[in-house]
């Protein structure tokens, strides 16, 4: 009897310190990439984020594993109140994708019917983005230009805004 409550607790025991050092990894996640795993240092990602968006006042960075691919993902505003959300990938230091969300583009239902750019401006924009990538898909939504383009080796999304020209959405795969 003094063995199966031994064996019991024991069990028990495991099962909380296990569970606990699990729940702790899952909240916290794995910020501590080893410099063996990644070529592109936090600071750099960052330089490269602020370049890439004039003006961007970063708030916060998470690492993340996107397919196998370790991302900084940096979260940031504008002047302007825009928010912007940038991923640059930790080996190459390359720009995956450019979020910008903003009051005017949340509510725009009305600028798909008067759009100041033109698709051909607009396509130009987005060809600008993604060198070499060829227009497979593209539509009109909310004020938008959103494309879908390949170049062999990659698929990007680029959103145009319909009004300024801007890209305000932007993903490589």
């Amino acid at each position: 009897m003094k063995k199966k409550w031994l064996i019991g607790s024991i069990v028990g025991l495991v099962v909380v310190v296990l569970g606990g050092a699990y729940g702790v990894h899952a909240v916290s996640g794995d910020d501590n990439w080893s410099k063996e795993e990644v070529k592109v240092s936090q600071e750099e990602a960052k330089s490269v984020a602020e370049q890439e968006v004039d003006g961007l006042a970063i708030n916060h960075v998470e690492k993340e594993e996107d397919d196998g691919r370790l991302l900084y993902e940096f979260d940031g505003q504008l002047d302007n109140g825009e928010e912007v959300d940038i991923d640059i990938d930790a080996n190459t230091g390359e720009v995956v994708k450019v979020d910008r969300e903003s009051d005017e583009d949340v509510s725009n239902k009305e600028a798909s019917k008067d759009l100041k750019v033109t698709e051909e401006e607009a396509e130009k924009v987005a060809k600008e983005k993604a060198p070499n990538g060829k227009v497979v898909e593209m539509e009109v939504d909310d004020g938008v230009y959103e494309f879908e383009l390949n170049d062999g080796d990659n698929e990007y999304e680029v959103t145009v805004h319909g009004q300024s020209g801007e890209v305000i959405e932007f993903e490589k795969e």
